[in-house]
């Protein structure tokens, strides 16, 4: 794409980012950029239905402050990713109000379909629980998914945390961002953002300067929702962020998973609210989601079809709760060596037991409760 067509798609970009289907239906009807540039603002103008926005995307000052965006974005490596390019997300696509242009900067190739891809979303205030269950999940999908893409939204919380998990575990990760690609949100995680850039991507549908304003947030989630093949909720008040992305996932026909929580927790009360009504699957442990999704063809153990984690973990809970304390907390790493059991394997049934009463964490140490 030379730079004629970037400085167009960047006006169109700027002019329609609001209104998705009037940029999408001028894209996919022109069929190329290179054909909308040559049709001009009459075709425009007979396809939106808008004069004065026609003549707004081909005025000559609209086109040069395309161009300096275009320069600008060549200089930073993001690419410019439109509705009718072979790159844009298949998944994404599908849905009837994607967005028309993408911003993308990383090293994840957006368009592969064999990738499989888990949205992770859930409250800003994680607790304990929340923040070992998201991780333990992540890391146990690499037993069984050779090729995973974990998706979220960068934000303080459970979305940091999938993200964290993923790099840890060497997964591939997306953050898509409510603002433009120039800027990073929260400010805090621009550590983390870089992280993910090498193994991974940052993606917006906002042109370079755009705040991170309170409406971009819902739409932001149509995106996570839209390039899942799933979404996995972990820890969600009744409102908020977390079950917009479970709307619009739900509409799009996708599989929707939630990690239980205690009934007293407020912010669990949406996941135990969306299991109660059918709208997601219980999840206790990453073979939940790889039999329901059918995610790999090998051989996985009975405990997929167990409402536990494990049918043989009984003895294995004895031995832990032998470990531990009413009064005095332990961590994980010094109950890992009192046991015997990896971390991993410590991280799935401690979530069991948290969920059984028998064992609680406080500050980061177990306790027997």
């Amino acid at each position: 794409m030379d730079i004629k067509e970037e400085a167009l798609l960047c006006a169109i970009s700027r002019v329609l980012v609001y209104h998705p289907l009037s940029g999408r239906r001028l894209l996919e009807e022109a069929e190329s950029v290179e054909r909308l540039l040559d049709a001009g603002a009459s075709f425009v103008s007979r396809l939106i239905g808008s004069e004065e926005i026609a003549n707004l995307l081909f005025s000559e000052s609209m086109l040069s402050w395309g161009r300096q965006e275009a320069l600008w974005m060549r200089s930073r490596g993001v690419k410019l990713i439109s509705i009718v390019s072979e790159s844009y997300p298949k998944l994404l696509k599908e849905t009837p109000f994607a967005p028309f242009m993408l911003y993308y900067r990383g090293s994840a190739a957006l368009a592969d379909d064999t990738v499989k891809s888990l949205g992770v979303v859930g409250t800003r205030m994680a607790t304990d629980y929340g923040r070992e269950s998201c991780s333990a999940i992540i890391a146990g999908l690499v037993k069984h998914v050779r090729k995973l893409r974990i998706i979220s939204g960068l934000a303080v919380g459970i979305d940091s945390c999938a993200h964290r998990a993923a790099l840890d575990n060497s997964i591939e990760t997306l953050c898509v961002l409510p603002c433009g690609i120039d800027s990073i949100y929260p400010s805090r995680h621009r550590e983390l953002a870089v992280r993910i850039l090498e193994s991974g991507g940052v993606v917006t549908e906002y042109p370079r300067g755009t705040k991170p304003l309170k409406h971009n947030f819902l739409q932001r989630n149509r995106i996570i929702a839209g390039l899942s093949e799933a979404i996995l909720v972990v820890e969600s008040r009744i409102r908020g962020g977390s079950m917009s992305t479970v709307d619009f996932a739900s509409s799009y026909n996708r599989d929707v998973f939630a990690v239980p929580g205690r009934i007293g927790d407020v912010n669990s009360y949406g996941c135990n609210y969306l299991i109660n009504k059918n709208i997601a699957q219980l999840c206790l442990n990453p073979s939940t989601i790889v039999s329901s999704m059918r995610w790999t063809n090998e051989h996985i153990s009975d405990i997929i079809q167990q409402p536990s984690l494990f049918s043989t973990s009984d003895g294995l809970k004895e031995k832990i709760l032998l470990s531990l304390s009413p009064v005095r907390g332990i961590d994980i790493n010094q109950l890992s060596l009192k046991t015997g059991q990896d971390i991993q394997t410590l991280q799935l049934l401690l979530i069991e037991m948290t969920i059984e009463g028998l064992a609680r964490n406080s500050s980061g140490l177990w306790i027997k409760t």
